[in-house]
């Protein structure tokens, strides 16, 4: 199972390299040696943190799968089962756009100011958890707890920068061609935010995707890695503890076709962003055609972030 675990990883990244040494059933030997914590010490200091969550996050609340269903979360190096989370899919991802765009319309009609005093709140409780953030990253994706460190403090410093930004968002005055017009420019949010990240950063590719989109006053829709939605959930929960308002953020995890054709299908999402494989990336382009969805993709180096409709 360890081997299995390890191998699709591996395969994630196109690093069949990485276990070439290793053709027995011996569990991942390479990959435990990148481990630097007793797992179960690093488990009791983040349940006595309050931060292992197992549910999805839905309108503010902590919701089952709604058939019941989980999946393992396991530990890479050893194959371990870490926790068992809530295997979501089309009908619960569908009630968290709902949640999302109706909290769309209170979040953004707040002030920049409010916005922001909320996103550095976020970042102040991160950087306080720094330590069981970087366990459980480290447990759930297996980077070395001196990277899963830096990963913490690199993913905070996404909301704390678009903290700032938030009250920075400018519209523009433009020179009419007629004497008695004036032409102005209004940045205004887009809307509900789908959000799909990898599970090689698994904070940091959050907060650089969910910090910007709430600044600007849009909600969030997070569908994290099935491999690592632990650490995506601890965040969650700490930007609850910080004040953003139920149904800004949520997250759904589990049966990523489902999630991705809800998210794609729905009219209320009007944004994908996507860190991943080209793969998927083209998947995702060719399905927001039909909603007319706006889409940021990284991969194969392409680039785009723009979270406002003028």
């Amino acid at each position: 199972m360890a081997m299995a675990m390890a191998m699709r990883r591996a395969a994630a990244l196109g690093a069949r390299h990485i276990l070439a040494a290793s053709s027995t059933s011996s569990s991942g030997v390479l990959l435990r040696r990148h481990m630097s914590v007793d797992a179960g010490a690093a488990m009791e200091k983040v349940r006595a943190a309050g931060l292992l969550r197992t549910q999805g996050l839905i309108g503010g609340k902590w919701v089952d799968a709604y058939d019941g269903k989980t999946i393992e979360v396991q530990n890479p190096a050893t194959g371990e089962t870490l926790a068992n989370v809530s295997c979501m899919g089309s009908k619960e991802t569908s009630d968290a756009i709902a949640s999302a765009h109706s909290t769309f319309y209170s979040w953004s009609k707040l002030t920049a100011n409010e916005r922001s005093k909320a996103l550095r709140k976020w970042h102040d409780l991160i950087i306080s958890h720094k330590e069981e953030l970087a366990l459980l990253m480290t447990l759930e994706q297996g980077k070395p707890m001196k990277e899963a460190l830096v990963e913490v403090t690199y993913g905070a410093s996404f909301i704390e920068y678009f903290a700032e930004e938030a009250k920075r968002i400018y519209g523009d005055i433009i020179p009419p061609t007629l004497s008695d017009r004036r032409l102005l420019v209004l940045k205004q949010p887009v809307g509900v935010v789908g959000a799909v990240t990898p599970w090689n950063f698994p904070l940091a590719m959050i907060t650089r995707k969910v910090g910007p989109a709430l600044a600007c006053g849009c909600t969030v829709v997070v569908k994290p890695s099935e491999f690592t939605p632990l650490t995506a959930l601890a965040a969650a929960d700490l930007a609850l503890q910080a004040g953003i308002p139920a149904g800004a953020i949520n997250v759904v995890m589990g049966n990523a076709p489902e999630i991705g054709d809800a998210l794609l299908q729905s009219t209320q999402v009007r944004k994908i962003t996507f860190t991943g494989s080209t793969a998927v990336g083209k998947k995702l382009m060719a399905g927001s055609a039909n909603t007319v969805k706006k889409v940021f993709m990284k991969n194969l180096q392409v680039r785009l972030s723009r979270l406002f409709r003028v």
